[in-house]
């Protein structure tokens, strides 16, 4: 949640070319001397949150090797700063490799990978990770990948080594293309901050949003003495029956013939084929296709492993092998058995049917598709159960994803729910409603963890309609009202005794929710909220500011707890500052809890343990 940059051009670099490497650099912030004659780029252009920020000097080299994809970034300073979310607050950088398109238009496939010298243990996990995987968001960390940064005569020096396993299925032999941007963020002062870009994108940031991206340039691979080789398959899954293919290429100093070893293993580890495949390669890049043997392989989920036998290069890549029923046999399934279960669980098996046929539309071919293969198997159990007068749906505790039917315009719409162990139909519960934060959805919000064993809340996560509208378009408000209007239909609720809470963008749902219904809830939960988020990221329509206190007639009187650190550079803390001051002010009874150290994030055990004790205060 940047602020509104000032933008000024600095001097373009040509597109950038990446030298080839044959071995890998040591990574310690500083550049092997053998790297000294890797070009050296500039940064195209350059967004200054405040026109008054000094600006660094900043400029960067690429190469890459069979194996690896290199960077390094040099800064002019004497320092750096480790901020909260440095990739995107400074000092850090993100990076998006992707899929190029014909004209260099915007692309939905790419990694957007983020890095940033972090000191706090509770945010190692912002050192290095994938951002972004096409245009969701991901979290996924980069385990393999090499990242310092040093400080020495008064530059800072980031310098990264990305193997491309880590990006599959990019590679230079293998891709046709491969698009690049990198953003190098400077932090400045307290809180400002400069962009540098290599291509300007507004996006490069925001969830489900496409890439702008320039093309990379990759001299080709030589080799003085030894062989390169690599390998990706030609799809990662496939249907019962089918065979996929291995793609390789390789290079080496002198012609030579590579033999390569190819070894398919089940999920349990058991080796269900092996092949050796053999090709000529010399000291031109040297590209060929085997079909490996598939076909006979029952559904799950399968491990290619490959060696070289003259190179050191070898991998593993995961494929997955898909039933061959079609979404028309699990329609007719589940019309044979709609009679034998209740109205919910139908809802919920329609819906999960449509998400299905819509993931298998949406796979690409470097896909794996675990996920829809078990989605698949879990559709046809609960079937074929309530064939024998089983509602496994209804009867399920702990954590599912459930749906409803709209009243606004019919569409089945998701839910995640938890429902406590050995629940009594007898008894009522109170209901824990939290909303998600962006670029989420309510899939990430609930955990196995119990909120309170002496309380037993059932917790609902609704979807909202959307993963980043600050439930203020898309009939997000209705989707909430709905969401919880189902589970009071199909759960022992205690209406009385509703809670909301919310995270980040769920944080101003939390506000907006209650201003428009303030009579449903009892008392509301708060996590490194903003008050103004919709008219901040520029949502059409007139939103409320929770900062106007013409908005906070409806909170006098409710209960609220506050929770914010003092390092969050995505919802300022100075803004809930003010805010709770205001509610206050308005009649609200607030709870304020901070942590000077934290950043955006969820608190820590001592507050957590606090927030579990106001919420068993205020459902007595």
């Amino acid at each position: 949640m940047a602020e509104d940059p000032i933008k000024s051009n600095i001097v373009h670099s040509l597109e950038p070319e990446v030298t080839f490497l044959s071995k890998p650099p040591q990574i310690d912030g500083v550049p092997d001397t053998e790297l000294k004659n890797l070009p050296v780029y500039t940064f195209n252009f350059v967004e200054k949150s405040n026109d008054q920020n000094p600006l660094a000097e900043a400029n960067y080299c690429l190469a890459y090797g069979a194996e690896f994809f290199y960077l390094y970034i040099e800064v002019k300073a004497d320092s750096f700063i480790c901020r909260d979310r440095g990739y995107q607050n400074g000092d850090g950088f993100h990076m998006v490799l992707s899929v190029p398109r014909p004209g260099n238009v915007p692309t939905d496939e790419f990694f957007v990978m983020a890095f940033c010298p972090q000191k706090e243990p509770s945010r190692a996990w912002q050192k290095k990770f994938i951002w972004y995987h096409n245009i969701d968001l991901s979290f996924q960390p980069l385990k393999n990948t090499l990242f310092e940064v040093k400080k020495l005569d008064g530059k800072v020096g980031y310098e990264l080594l990305l193997p491309w396993r880590e990006v599959y299925p990019y590679h230079p032999w293998l891709s046709e293309s491969i698009g690049f941007n990198l953003c190098y963020v400077q932090a400045v002062e307290k809180d400002e901050k400069n962009y540098f870009f290599v291509v300007q994108d507004d996006r490069i940031q925001s969830e489900q949003s496409c890439r702008l991206y320039t093309r990379l340039s990759f001299s080709p691979p030589r080799l003085s003495s030894g062989t390169k080789t690599y390998m990706i398959l030609d799809r990662n899954h496939c249907n019962e029956g089918e065979t996929i293919e291995a793609r390789i290429a390789g290079i080496s100093a002198t012609p030579t013939k590579d033999t390569i070893i190819v070894q398919i293993n089940s999920d349990e580890g058991n080796v269900v084929s092996r092949d050796v495949f053999s090709f000529d390669i010399d000291d031109e890049l040297t590209k060929k296709s085997f079909e490996l043997r598939t076909s006979h392989l029952i559904p799950g989920e399968y491990k290619v492993k490959w060696a070289s036998q003259i190179s050191s290069l070898s991998g593993n890549i995961s494929f997955t092998v898909l039933p061959k029923e079609t979404v028309t046999d699990m329609s007719k399934q589940l019309e044979s058995i709609k009679d034998r279960i209740s109205s919910g669980s139908l809802t919920t098996l329609q819906f999960k049917l449509q998400e299905i046929k819509t993931t298998m539309k949406k796979l690409k071919p470097y896909d794996t598709a675990e996920k829809l293969r078990t989605s698949i198997s879990k559709f046809k159990s609960v079937v074929e159960c309530a064939a024998k007068g089983v509602d496994i749906i209804a009867t399920k505790t702990g954590i599912q994803r459930r749906a409803y039917r709209s009243k606004i315009d019919n569409s089945l719409q998701p839910y995640s729910i938890k429902i406590p162990k050995n629940m009594e139909s007898n008894k009522k519960y109170p209901l824990l409603v939290f909303l998600h934060g962006s670029g989420m959805d309510d899939r990430q919000v609930l955990t196995e963890r119990e909120v309170d064993p002496l309380i037993n809340f059932i917790e609902l996560a609704p979807f909202g309609r959307g993963t980043s509208n600050a439930f203020s378009t898309d009939h997000a408000q209705d989707d909430i009202r709905e969401a919880i209007d189902d589970v009071i239909a199909h759960y022992p609720v205690d209406t009385d005794r509703i809670i909301l809470a919310g995270f980040s963008m769920g944080g101003y749902g939390v506000y907006r929710t209650f201003y428009e219904n303030p009579k449903i809830f009892r008392a509301l939960a708060v996590f490194s909220g903003h008050p103004d988020l919709a008219n901040k990221w520029g949502i059409p329509g007139k939103h409320p500011n929770f900062l106007d206190e013409k908005y906070l007639n409806p909170f006098k009187g409710i209960q609220i707890f506050i929770f914010h650190g003092e390092q969050d550079k995505n919802c300022p803390f100075d803004l809930t500052k003010k805010l709770v001051e205001m509610l206050k002010k308005a009649g609200a009874r607030v709870e304020v809890y901070i942590d000077k150290e934290k950043g955006h994030e969820m608190p820590g055990e001592k507050i957590y343990r606090s927030y579990l004790q106001w919420l068993k205060e205020v459902t007595k």
